[in-house]
């Protein structure tokens, strides 16, 4: 009889571990499932123009995006009288009108990021089936996504302050070639003084 009892003991005690380790393995499943993925890619930026482009003959700006920003037509003068000062004329009205392109274009973007953002908080609000590894893979993804716009919104930062001074370069190259074009001396031929010199002004478009 005692024997009986003992086998019967046992038997219980292996089927309650058996329960014990099952659910034991469902919850380790539960917290190493990170596999699940609910972001794509992060939307990227339209090509940015680099600072160092000739803006006068930049080809990414079409007539139908200066349209958009400007109504009338470019009008900085003879390119033949005076090239230095047609080419930053027309390099000025360039950057000015792409800067406006790009800044549409981010702003489209990250009203997008915005979204995918939104998405994965929602998912994981959602989450209630106290899945901690899928929680975990939206802890990090999120992460991902916040470091990513990090360093987007300094390349923008710092890209934006460039075509600022991209801007003073031009103004001051346009100043500069007009200096050279009215140089105020004595005109011996005709015994006349000519026109004077148009004095050296800094920008001041950002003051």
């Amino acid at each position: 009889m005692i024997a009986v009892f003992l086998f019967l003991s046992a038997g219980s005690s292996f089927g309650q571990w058996a329960v014990y380790d099952d659910k034991l393995m469902k919850e380790v499943e539960n917290i190493n499932n990170v596999r699940k993925q609910e972001v794509d890619k992060l939307k990227d930026f339209e090509k940015l123009e680099r600072l160092d482009v000739d803006f006068a003959s930049l080809t990414s700006l079409t007539d139908e995006d200066k349209k958009k920003f400007v109504g009338t037509l470019q009008d900085c003068g003879d390119d033949k009288a005076n090239p230095a000062h047609y080419q930053a004329c027309a390099g000025l009205r360039n950057l000015r009108l792409q800067t406006l392109k790009q800044s549409q274009s981010v702003l489209l973007v990250l009203d997008e990021r915005r979204k995918s953002i939104d998405k994965l908080i929602e998912n994981a609000r959602n989450n209630t089936n106290q899945e901690s590894g899928i929680m975990q893979r939206y802890h990090f993804e999120l992460q991902g996504l916040q470091a990513q716009m990090q360093a987007d919104a300094l390349k923008l930062q710092i890209l934006m302050d460039g075509y600022r001074q991209r801007e003073q370069a031009y103004a001051m190259q346009m100043n500069e070639a007009r200096r050279a074009s009215d140089r105020g001396a004595l005109d011996t031929a005709s015994g006349r003084q000519r026109n004077k010199a148009v004095p050296f002004v800094a920008p001041s478009l950002f003051n």
